[in-house]
């Protein structure tokens, strides 16, 4: 598998932030990647000592519609917790960030019409 394309994103929840202290990172991965993948995606493009990764599967969350029909309301993931040897770190927050630029609205012209 391509290693580019084992990674898809870091997940950045409240409960994977929170883990990263003990040098547990989560990702969402590809479907058909392997933990020897995800590893060797890790080793490669962060360059960080791998120590153990752990694979789960998220099942998708239905609700029901009209008629008894089922709309899928979260999409299924698979996610690899991975945990690091210690002394390696990695910042997931420096490439997850993005500068918001700021726009100011023009302000709208009042026209004589909408004044009376």
């Amino acid at each position: 598998m391509n290693i580019a394309q084992t990674l898809i994103r870091p997940v950045m929840t409240e409960k994977s932030v929170g883990q990263e202290a003990i040098n547990k990172f989560t990702f969402v991965v590809h479907d058909d990647a392997t933990k020897i993948d995800v590893k060797n995606a890790l080793m490669s493009l962060y360059g960080v000592e791998v120590e153990k990764v752990n694979i789960l599967h998220t099942l998708p969350k239905y609700r029901m519609g009209k008629g008894k029909n089922l709309l899928e309301k979260r999409q299924g993931l698979r996610r690899a917790i991975v945990t690091l040897k210690e002394g390696s770190k990695l910042d997931l927050t420096r490439e997850v960030r993005t500068e918001k630029k700021e726009t100011s609205k023009p302000a709208k012209a009042k026209t004589a019409a909408a004044t009376k």
